[in-house]
C-alpha cells in the first residue's frame, strides 16, 4: 500500500457486500488511474468501528464496510457509488472527516533481526507521526545458548510498547511496516475527526 502524505482524509461509509465493495474500489482506482492503496478498506487495518462514531457500531456486521480515503478520492468514490454502484448492490450511508489516526503497537521477541525490523519501523516516522508512551527494553546475556525457540532461557529479549498517531496517511504508513512484522500485535486503528 502506497499511501501518499495527505491531510485531510474521509471514511466513506458504504452499506453492500465486501468482495463487491472491494471490486468497485479496484475499478475506480484502475478508471481514474490512482493507486488503490490510497483507498483502504478499514477491515484490513483493523478499524476500531466506534472510533468513526458510535452510530457505526449498530452497523456493523450488517453489511456496512468502512474506506478510508484522502477527502479528493473519497468525495469522487461517494459519487461514483452515487452513480454505479446501487446495480451491484452498493450505497453510501454517509462520510465522515478524519483528521488523524492512532493505535497502540506491542512486540516482545528474542531475535535481533526482528528487533532491528521494528526498530527501523518506529525509528523514522513519516512526518507528523509521534510515538507516545514508548517503552523499550533489551537484554542479552550468554546464558540461554541453544536452540532459540526451546531454551530454557533465551540470550536476548528485546520488548516495545507504543502509542503511534498523527495524520492518518503517516500512521497507517507505520501501521503498514509493522504488519509485515509477524511478531508486532496491533491494536486496532482509531481514527479521530
Amino acid at each position: 500500500m502506497g499511501v501518499l502524505p495527505v491531510s485531510t482524509w474521509e471514511a466513506v461509509v458504504v452499506d453492500g457486500r465486501e468482495r463487491d465493495l472491494r471490486a468497485f474500489i479496484a475499478g475506480f482506482a484502475g478508471d481514474r488511474g490512482v493507486d488503490p492503496g490510497m483507498l483502504v478498506l478499514g477491515d484490513d487495518v483493523g478499524l476500531e468501528a466506534g472510533s468513526v462514531g458510535e452510530w457505526l457500531l449498530e452497523l456493523i456486521g450488517t453489511g456496512h464496510h468502512v474506506v478510508l480515503a484522502p477527502d479528493t478520492l473519497a468525495g469522487a468514490l461517494a459519487e461514483a457509488i452515487g452513480q454505479g454502484g446501487e446495480a451491484v448492490g452498493l450505497t453510501v450511508e454517509r462520510t465522515h472527516p478524519v483528521s488523524g489516526a492512532r493505535f497502540d503497537v506491542g512486540v516482545k521477541t528474542f531475535s535481533r533481526e526482528v528487533a532491528s525490523a521494528v526498530r527501523s519501523a518506529l525509528d523514522a516516522p513519516p512526518p507528523g507521526v509521534r510515538l507516545e508512551s514508548r517503552q523499550e527494553s533489551e537484554r542479552s546475556t550468554e546464558e540461554g545458548r541453544g536452540v532459540e525457540l526451546y531454551a530454557p532461557v533465551h540470550d536476548y529479549t528485546y520488548a516495545v510498547s507504543a502509542r503511534v498517531a498523527g495524520p492518518l496517511a503517516g500512521v497507517l504508513e507505520v501501521r503498514r511496516r509493522l504488519a509485515e512484522i509477524e511478531a508486532a500485535n496491533l491494536e486496532p486503528l482509531h481514527v479521530t475527526e
